[in-house]
């Protein structure tokens, strides 16, 4: 039979084995990701400002975590000769299976955009609260991620 003391020191081992193994699954669950890359076609200008002085070549997403969502603000003008409607593509996810657990959308509702119009528009990532994102994140030691954005313009 165990004495009271060597009780209480098995309980205290336990108890910080398990806030260890917790505070381990919770280093897991945050994601900083990297650069989104920015491409179009030469005649779509993307931008920070309405006044479309600042180019936009990436964006820098920050701390994600599963459930979550972010997002930010750019302005598009059509810089070519005819009016066109424009589409977004997330591709070349890094790691390649995140983008199971991860969406981009806009609120653009596939206006036309005449020549030397702009736009603006507010992309969002979004990320799933699946039990299953964080076991792949933990599985994986997944602590960056990074994805192309494809703004593409059709007449």
């Amino acid at each position: 039979m165990l004495k009271p003391l060597a009780v209480i020191a098995i309980f205290v081992i336990l108890i910080l084995l398990a806030s260890e193994v917790l505070m381990g699954l919770l280093s897991f669950t945050r994601l900083i990701g990297t650069k989104g890359n920015i491409y179009s076609p030469p005649d779509i200008g993307i931008y920070q400002d309405s006044n479309c002085t600042s180019p936009v070549s990436y964006i820098d997403w920050g701390s994600l975590e599963p459930g979550m969502a972010r997002n930010t603000t750019m302005y598009i003008r059509n810089e070519g000769s005819e009016k066109v409607e424009l589409q977004v593509n997330a591709t070349n996810w890094q790691p390649t299976n995140i983008s199971n657990y991860m969406n981009l959308s806009w609120n653009y509702k596939r206006e036309a955009v005449f020549p030397s119009e702009t736009v603006k528009v507010t992309l969002t990532l979004s990320s799933s609260s699946s039990p299953d994102f964080t076991e792949y994140l933990v599985a994986y030691d997944v602590k960056r991620f990074s994805f192309d954005i494809i703004i593409s313009a059709f007449s």
